[in-house]
């Protein structure tokens, strides 16, 4: 091999080979462990945004937020629905209307090519959120991006490591499933702890399960208790089978009446905060 051969060799991407994402993932928890010492997991979860366009604090379900690949921000999937609704009736009334993002006045991407590579630009900027849909796209593989778990996982690393908290429980779930790398109880556990404590609470119900499994039905209880004040119905759900059981569960003796009627209530209030007329609207047509 020439010069020339050797150097255009030297300069191609090393591979990532299961070594080299372990390494990283190591670092990554013993930087987790640091954080979750002295934290308070049982501590309230941190409000949620406004949407910044109907000023309606944001779900805590990520598939009612949608973000916007072209600059990073996010608004409500019923903002995104009547914005698009809004561009397609003045089209159809013969105006020359681009659809372009609220923010950043871009063009919408046309085609879902178009919003990976966004997503991809995103990457580069070291947006968290972009590194996490950037791992979904990799588990699931399709438009321009092949499956590969490896790749997923390499990505959600650096979600993490950036301060993410959906990725979290991505990772947790990795190695609670044992996906590409060996199943881990204690360290799924670990993830989904720091995902709670960064105020996901899809982490902070799993992280319930997880200390319910292991017969710390009190524990679980007071994390599903957090979920479901925060509005998150699986983990009142769980609370409601619970007590419902008629002794019948481990941790009946945890949860009162007048216990269960507060954190109904709570749970109720939260999942009013964040609905609107036309919240419910666009999730009645999306789960129809």
């Amino acid at each position: 091999m020439g010069k020339k051969g050797k150097k255009t060799q030297a300069g191609k991407p090393k591979k990532l080979t299961p070594k080299d994402v372990g390494k990283r993932l190591d670092a990554l928890v013993k930087k987790l462990e640091e954080e979750l010492k002295g934290a308070d997991l049982f501590a309230a979860l941190p409000p949620t945004e406004d949407c910044a366009i109907c000023f309606v604090p944001h779900s805590r379900v990520d598939s009612e937020t949608y973000y916007q690949a072209c600059c990073g921000n996010s608004i409500c999937y019923a903002c995104y629905k009547e914005n698009e609704a809004s561009i397609k009736k003045q089209k159809n009334a013969g105006k020359k209307v681009a659809f372009t993002c609220p923010f950043c006045r871009k063009p919408e991407p046309t085609c879902m090519d178009e919003e990976t590579a966004m997503i991809q630009a995103r990457c580069l900027q070291n947006d968290h959120d972009a590194f996490t849909l950037m791992g979904e796209l990799y588990r699931n593989g399709g438009h321009q991006v092949a499956k590969d778990d490896l790749k997923a996982l390499d990505c959600w690393i650096r979600a993490v490591e950036l301060n993410g908290a959906d990725a979290c429980i991505c990772i947790g779930d990795v190695y609670d499933k044992g996906n590409e790398v060996t199943v881990d109880k204690e360290r799924a556990a670990l993830f989904w702890r720091v995902g709670a404590l960064r105020g996901d609470v899809g982490a902070r119900y799993n992280i319930g399960v997880a200390e319910y499994d292991l017969g710390n039905h009190e524990i679980a209880i007071r994390h599903w208790k957090i979920a479901a004040e925060a509005g998150y119905q699986p983990s009142l759900n769980a609370l409601r089978k619970i007590y419902n059981a008629g002794n019948k569960e481990p941790g009946e003796e945890f949860i009162s009446k007048e216990y269960l009627d507060f954190v109904y209530r709570a749970c109720h209030e939260a999942q009013m905060e964040v609905k609107s007329e036309e919240r419910e609207k666009h999730r009645t047509s999306t789960s129809s």
